[in-house]
């Protein structure tokens, strides 16, 4: 199963209560929204696809199928962004 895990050196920082993730070697501000800080919390540790829809549902009491549409659309924008990366469980 593949695993997400945030790439190291990027940092999560707050201003006017705005929640926004630097990537300081691409210079890039990804900004994220209250859902997105808890699965980025998460990431700080490899977690797969399944472990982190099952936080997200658990954590916000959606349905799976919303948890799961979210969840896909955050990591792949992440992927983009160069802010995780993936492994082989």
């Amino acid at each position: 199963m593949i695993r997400y895990v945030r790439k190291p050196g990027c940092e999560t920082i707050v201003l006017d209560d705005e929640t926004m993730i630097l990537n300081p070697s691409a210079m890039t501000v990804t900004r994220i929204n209250d859902t997105g800080l808890f699965c980025w919390s998460q990431l700080s540790e490899p977690h797969t696809f399944e472990r982190l829809s099952a936080s997200v549902r658990e954590r916000f009491g959606i349905s799976e199928a919303d948890a799961r549409q979210d969840l896909s659309a955050f990591l792949n924008r992440l992927l983009e962004c160069g802010l995780i990366e993936t492994g082989d469980e």
